[in-house]
């Protein structure tokens, strides 16, 4: 996203909120209220689908959904709950498919893909779903076990960030599609969900035992530093995105001591050196989250004990 460029009466339509996107700066206190006519669950049939990831394509208004099973394509969802197959490439190169991201600047659909001792970047077209290109990271890190490509952000420069889960690892991706690792550090394990701050410095959660949120400057990442949460016990996010207001939003990695799982909503006043919790909202189990509106946002309800399951639920989440 252009944030440089992007003023205060841009078409609201043209922006794109993502699963782990900042669309636009306002320093407001309060979310937009917008009447709308989004429902409060959007049922789909997608037999053995099992979703991990999801985005959101304001241009169109369709949902891209990816498949941790490794069968079932990537998918688009409308509001009505009507389906469509989006990637071709089931025969040649389907793999298990984790966060997505519908990059509309530049026309593709970014996905974290994942095998046995395969994690890739994939690349389609955003129109035709046709595969464009396919980034190798698991052989940036060759020596470990087992991989997976998590989540991922384009910043302002087109430039891609990844979180490489069980590598312990985030990934850069240049403009010509040269990658990288990015940063790696002791203590810090089980990188999940990533934002880009338009300040210059990434969001990114590690989600584990001691859950952490880590502020990485993107041209120093070796000071990256942790953010103090003054009145939430973090117990990490899993897909999580920074919204229109400047708040981070995040759908909980794991559950409460009642067994509830939640959206949180956090805000800092000091560019993310603290912060601070200010919504919350019960929903079903769900890892992932996408922002279609301001103060609108889905999430995935997934059923991990039914892996072939029929029907998904996409669930409406606003904050009062």
């Amino acid at each position: 996203m252009a944030f440089k460029k992007l003023i205060i009466n841009t078409v609201i339509t043209t922006i794109i909120y993502q699963t782990s996107c900042f669309s636009f700066q306002i320093k407001d206190s309060t979310h937009s209220k917008q009447e709308n006519n989004y429902p409060d669950n959007i049922i789909f049939e997608a037999p053995g689908q099992n979703p991990e990831g999801i985005t959101f394509n304001a241009i169109s208004n369709i949902f891209y959904l990816s498949a941790i099973n490794q069968n079932p394509s990537i998918i688009t969802v409308d509001i009505d709950g009507n389906t469509t197959t989006f990637s071709n490439d089931k025969e040649a190169t389907s793999r298990s498919s984790f966060g997505l991201k519908a990059d509309t600047k530049n026309n593709r659909l970014i996905a974290c893909t994942n095998g046995p001792k395969i994690g890739n970047i994939n690349i389609y077209n955003l129109n035709n779903g046709i595969l464009e290109q396919v980034v190798n990271l698991a052989s940036l890190l060759p020596k470990k076990e087992h991989y997976q490509i998590n989540d991922l952000i384009v910043d302002s420069n087109n430039v891609i960030y990844i979180t490489g889960r069980m590598e312990d690892a985030i990934y850069k991706i240049d403009t010509n599609l040269n990658a990288s690792v990015f940063f790696q550090k002791d203590g810090y394990t089980k990188p999940n969900g990533i934002v880009y701050h338009p300040d210059g410095f990434l969001l990114v959660s590690y989600s584990h035992q001691n859950s952490t949120l880590l502020k990485i400057p993107i041209n120093n990442p070796e000071a990256a530093e942790a953010v103090l949460i003054n009145n939430y016990g973090f117990k990490g996010f899993d897909g999580m995105l920074l919204n229109e207001v400047g708040r981070l939003v995040g759908v909980t990695f794991a559950p409460d001591a009642n067994g509830n799982h939640a959206v949180i909503e956090l805000k800092s006043d000091d560019n993310w050196k603290t912060a601070n919790i200010t919504n919350s909202k019960k929903i079903k189990q769900s890892t992932t989250i996408t922002q279609v509106k301001p103060n609108i946002y889905y999430v995935i309800n997934q059923d991990w004990k039914n892996r072939n399951a029929k029907k998904w639920t996409l669930e409406k989440v606003t904050f009062n």
